[in-house]
């Protein structure tokens, strides 16, 4: 919300400010955006007023002296909610529409919870969360979150009065401080608090943040207009995932379904240059299945799984069943356009696949004959002994179909999970064995969850699709490709078609010893990096199809990652058309080889 650093909207912010200061003389320490780049017009405004109101010079020296803190950005937002309530009480005596433009703020705040990460919502502080949820619900009168005895404290404490100067503004900034966070008040030199930016990469020695999983319930509507913005905080995680990631992981997913000794050699395999950082997990866990056992690692590191990620893993197990139910009613909501899409795009492959595939020899009494069984036209009179094509086919053809689950999907959730559904439906139709997977990344472990195992001819698991986390397209692809263990898949060519929105997103940084500097996972590195991931996998015999869900500014890296093998699907009335254009690609394609 409030950042000390200028965005490309810094300048509309500025001239916010400026209007509700009364004065345009000077350069506001902090301005408002919300997380799309956009100037928060409320709180660039209650800026504004506080340089009205208040010494602002007084304000920001207060909060530089906790600058370099590691938990300074939450400090941040607890004191500009305190700071809020204090300059409204003053402003809305003079300008009692300024209680229309909170309200509409606060409405701004539950809207952006359906479309909105701050800053990929795995780094949003949950205690800031709770407050500034607290605060809203109060503006609007609505049911008051459930907080602890410690949380109604600080939403009290939160409530600095319109009757206050600076002087006790800032005294009440610091005994909030110091009640719940044993604040010192001791500044540190700024030159030691704020290392350059170069120094910063070259020693490592930044703060580090751990991403949190949460699950936020989307608009449903797919995301061509309303598309969740992933951002980053920094290269703040340089290190490799520890056994407490192990146990956080384990807690909130469960257990892995591959043993310890699987899982060390894929990920000798897999989790090299780039991902070398990174860790693979691998789950079939029932939807909605809350793991919150409290599972530890060997070495004893289940403290926070004990706590604060068991409390996570319940509230995203409820996010799972909340979201898998809302998944139902879509499908028995448009039952007659889902079935409609399964029949069209059943006929439409069954079309596409009677021109690649070989058909089964069948006895016949003319044809072609069949050496090893002459012998019986003349000894047994049985003119059965030629071959000819039956109608039934070789099917010697398996399909991957991979799901991006990350928090980018969160408006597509329904959309995706149905059409997911009815591709495998009728891939299943035709008997061709499909698996269904999601995948997402968190705190540098890939995890990819099987909704449909490939000897399934059930594929009512799509509907367990939920988004959360980021994507590292890559590496979740490299795991698809390695997952041949199960005997329906030998001895067949492989087809691997990845639901994506074309925008590879980690936490976790490229690794490499070829880096000198480490470098986010995301734009065009992370493009690059997927690229090669789909050529080796075509080098390897599994070739790789896309069905794009996405904006159109990520359309040219779509076609850098798959190439031509991709196919956009703007609603499920097109999708036969589309899946079945892409399959007769990829097929013509595998005839070449």
């Amino acid at each position: 919300m409030i950042k000390k650093q200028y965005s490309g909207s810094a300048r509309r912010a500025r001239n916010i400010i400026w209007n509700a200061a009364g004065r345009y003389d000077f350069e506001p320490p902090f301005m408002a955006f919300f997380p799309n780049g956009t100037p928060d017009l409320y709180f660039d405004m209650i800026v504004g007023f506080a340089e009205k109101w208040l010494d602002l010079d007084a304000v920001w020296a207060f909060f530089q002296t906790y600058e370099g803190d590691r938990r300074a950005e939450e400090f941040d937002e607890f004191l500009w909610l305190g700071i809020e309530n204090c300059v409204y009480e003053k402003e809305v005596r003079e300008r009692p529409v300024l209680a229309d433009l909170r309200r509409v703020r606060a409405a701004r705040f539950y809207e952006e919870q359906a479309n909105l990460s701050r800053q990929q919502m795995e780094y949003q502080s949950m205690p800031v969360y709770t407050q500034q949820e607290a605060r809203w619900a109060e503006v609007l009168g609505k049911k008051a979150p459930v907080m602890t005895p410690r949380e109604r404290k600080m939403a009290d404490m939160l409530r600095f009065s319109g009757d206050s100067g600076t002087e006790e503004v800032i005294a009440a900034m610091r005994t909030f401080l110091q009640t719940f966070f044993r604040y010192s008040g001791e500044s540190v030199p700024h030159a030691q608090k704020k290392p350059s930016p170069l120094a910063k990469l070259l020693l490592r020695k930044e703060h580090e943040r751990k991403d949190r999983f949460i699950i936020r319930t989307g608009t449903g509507e797919g995301d061509h207009e309303r598309a969740v913005s992933l951002g980053h905080l920094g290269l703040g995680r340089h290190r490799l995932p520890t056994a407490e990631d192990e146990a956080y992981i384990r807690t909130v997913f469960g257990e892995c379904s591959l043993t310890d000794h699987e899982r060390r050699i894929l990920q000798n395999e897999l989790c090299v240059r780039e991902d070398e950082d990174c860790r693979i997990w691998v789950t079939k866990a029932a939807p909605g299945k809350a793991h919150a056992e409290g599972s530890t690692s060997a070495d004893g590191a289940g403290t926070e799984s004990s706590g604060r990620a068991q409390k996570e893993a319940a509230e995203a197990a409820r996010a799972r069943q909340k979201q898998h139910a809302l998944n139902t009613r879509f499908r028995m909501e448009h039952a007659a356009q889902i079935k409609s899409a399964e029949k069209n795009l059943t006929a439409r492959m069954e079309t596409v696949l009677s021109s690649y595939l070989r058909h089964l020899p069948e006895p016949a009494r003319a044809g072609r004959i069949c050496p090893e069984k002459a012998y019986r036209l003349p000894t047994v009179q049985d003119g059965r002994v030629f071959l000819k094509d039956g109608e039934e086919t070789e099917q010697d053809i398996f399909v991957d179909l991979l799901l991006d689950a990350s928090q980018s999907r969160m408006n597509s959730q329904e959309v995706l999970a149905a059409e997911a559904f009815i591709i495998a439906k009728s891939l299943t139709n035709l008997h061709i064995p499909v698996r269904v997977c999601s995948f997402r990344s968190l705190r540098g472990y890939t995890v990819l969850d099987v909704l449909k195992e490939a000897g399934d001819r059930d594929c009512s698991g799509t509907f367990s699709y939920y988004a959360g986390g980021w994507n590292r397209d890559s590496l979740a692809l490299k795991l698809a490709g390695r997952l041949d263990d199960d005997p329906v898949i030998r001895g067949k060519r492989r087809l691997l078609l990845i639901m994506t929105d074309a925008s590879p997103n980690d936490s976790a940084p490229l690794a490499g010893a070829d880096r000198l500097l480490p470098q986010e996972y995301e734009g065009a590195a992370a493009v690059n990096v997927t690229r090669e991931t789909v050529r080796a996998l075509t080098e390897a015999g599994i070739r790789t199809g896309a069905v794009f869900h996405g904006n159109t500014s990520h359309v040219s890296d779509l076609h850098t990652i798959y190439g031509s093998a991709c196919v956009r699907i703007r609603g499920a009335s097109r999708l036969a058309q589309g899946v079945g254009d892409l399959l007769l690609m990829m097929l013509r394609e595998m005839r070449k080889d």
